[in-house]
């Protein structure tokens, strides 16, 4: 097959003394638009979601303080993104399970688009020094998100979410560390017991057990949940018919995938959408400060 040269169709338009997230920034952009390509040229379904779905909608970019990018996919056409060729993504990018980025340590779920040009100083992977493959270290990475079938009845959901939690909190016990200041009390002694449970497990077993049990809701259900978000956002329940069909979104001078009823998404993730958080939170998470 052909290989698209990327770096002629979508270069990377980085200056020399911009700022580390405005450098992180303009790498997103590329992804988008190179995930995109790929999505079009292979039939593929996908939609901005999270804080980059959030960004277009609230401020036609990303969110300012933003430095990470989202995708979601339904289960099968994210199979679909899998069976497209190693090739098809070029010299400066790859499709990774994040079994495959962080070795013999628990980080999430979700699989990433890598970015194997140019590095971005990133403090993403401080839970799991040590583990990530070298080639992959400081390499901004698109997250890929998935919607599984979920219950109709909330009670029945809530009790799927909670078996999942239990999953998650042991994988966590494959950490080199873990901070408990993340997390109330309840949830923080949670975290404990379920970790010191799963450290004497294995991660591959648990990880087969997580991805047995998220996609265990069968038939044709009205509802999606995105089942390898982070820990505390596994209550996410949105609507199907919110996904019908997809409308175009503007992030700066392009237009992306989002879904049709995106205020429906967006309320049921985060409420009053609109209003911006406190100033204090509106910093950057995964990229390093620059130095003063």
């Amino acid at each position: 097959m052909s290989v698209v040269d990327f770096s002629k169709l979508y270069p990377d338009n980085r200056q020399e003394g911009e700022t580390v997230l405005r450098q992180a920034q303009l790498v997103m952009l590329r992804m988008l638009k190179i995930i995109d390509y790929i999505c079009r040229k292979h039939d593929i379904s996908y939609w901005m979601c999270s804080g980059t779905l959030l960004g277009a909608v609230r401020h036609k970019g990303f969110i300012p303080w933003d430095d990470d990018i989202d995708i979601a996919f339904t289960r099968e056409e994210f199979k679909k993104l899998k069976e497209v060729p190693k090739e098809a993504w070029g010299e400066d990018f790859e499709l990774v399970e994040v079994k495959d980025l962080v070795k013999d340590a628990f980080f999430d779920f979700p699989a990433r688009l890598v970015y194997l040009g140019e590095s971005v100083p990133l403090q993403s992977y401080d839970k799991v020094k040590g583990h990530v493959v070298k080639k992959y270290e400081d390499k901004m990475v698109l997250d890929c998100f998935i919607l599984d079938n979920a219950y109709d009845s909330a009670f029945k959901q809530l009790i799927l979410r909670m078996r999942l939690t239990f999953i998650y909190g042991q994988c966590m016990g494959h950490r080199d560390s873990i901070d408990y200041s993340e997390f109330g009390t309840i949830t923080g002694l949670g975290v404990r017991f379920f970790a010191a449970i799963g450290r004497h497990k294995s991660l591959d077993k648990l990880r087969e057990k997580y991805a047995k049990v998220s996609q265990s809701v069968k038939g044709n259900t009205k509802h999606y949940f995105y089942s390898n978000y982070p820990m505390p956002e596994l209550k996410k329940w949105v609507e199907k018919d919110w996904y019908r069909e997809t409308v175009p979104l503007q992030v700066g001078d392009d237009y992306f995938n989002c879904p049709v009823d995106y205020d429906k998404v967006l309320r049921a993730c985060y409420g009053d959408y609109m209003q911006l958080p406190p100033e204090e939170t509106r910093v950057p998470m995964h990229v390093k400060p620059d130095k003063q």
